[in-house]
């Protein structure tokens, strides 16, 4: 099912369904045969995933990305491993997205851009704005001339494992981060279409974070514009 998305108003994405919509038997593993067919397949699979919103208008989609520091707050009822799991997130995006703007987690609501919710499913609606049902992970944003400037992320944690959690707070906020589409491919990635509880990005998903943020290419290009400027050099 696709929303309506215009430029300024919530990005409605859902990276997690109940129900496989690709078959394993077809999944691979990121295995890159050199640096050269890495560095191809990996704009392939990013031009997928930042244009092609799971929900949206992906026609006239442009790269939307983070301009701005970016603070973020734990709400609801997080376990220590929840935290545990996010505060290292944040310790490799800055190690390994040197481009991306300033990361860091706030204690205080209001000092936040991106809320990140452990919330029971049945309230995930309250939450997040439409919120599309049955969705265990899902994820909004706000982002006027396609910069984001805020952002909200649930987690059911009434009927997910820790290790279910670990997987979908990876995979929410590298959505919320600028990459809202899934992929078929690769079954280690963490925006893998079918449900998986894979425990960390695979270097596919760190080159597509870092073609997002990369200096070459900006908020609002399009994806034919993007690839251009990324293949030069």
């Amino acid at each position: 099912m696709k929303h309506l998305l215009r430029p300024g108003m919530a990005l409605l994405l859902s990276l997690w369904l109940l129900f496989p919509l690709s078959s394993p038997a077809l999944a691979k593993t990121w295995r890159p045969s050199s640096e050269a067919d890495a560095s191809q397949e990996a704009l392939s699979i990013f031009s997928y995933c930042a244009f092609h919103p799971e929900y949206g208008d992906e026609d006239n989609f442009r790269l939307t990305r983070w301009a701005q520091e970016i603070t973020l707050w734990l709400g609801g009822a997080p376990t220590p491993e929840d935290r545990a799991v996010v505060d290292e997130f944040i310790q490799q995006l800055q190690q390994n997205v040197p481009h991306l703007p300033p990361i860091h987690r706030v204690k205080i609501d209001t000092q936040a851009n991106i809320r990140l919710w452990f919330i029971p499913l049945y309230s995930m609606g309250y939450y997040l704005t439409d919120y599309v049902e049955d969705n265990w992970g899902f994820f909004t944003y706000e982002h006027p001339q396609w910069r984001i400037v805020s952002a909200r992320v649930g987690i059911a944690s009434d009927i997910t494992t820790q290790e279910e959690r670990n997987h979908l707070i990876l995979e929410e906020l590298v959505g919320a981060l600028g990459l809202p589409g899934d992929h078929e491919v690769y079954e280690d990635s963490i925006l893998y279409q079918a449900p998986t509880t894979t425990q960390a990005l695979s270097d596919l998903d760190w080159r597509m974070l870092n073609l997002l943020y990369d200096p070459r290419v900006f908020p609002g290009m399009t994806e034919g514009q993007a690839r251009e400027a990324l293949r030069e050099n």
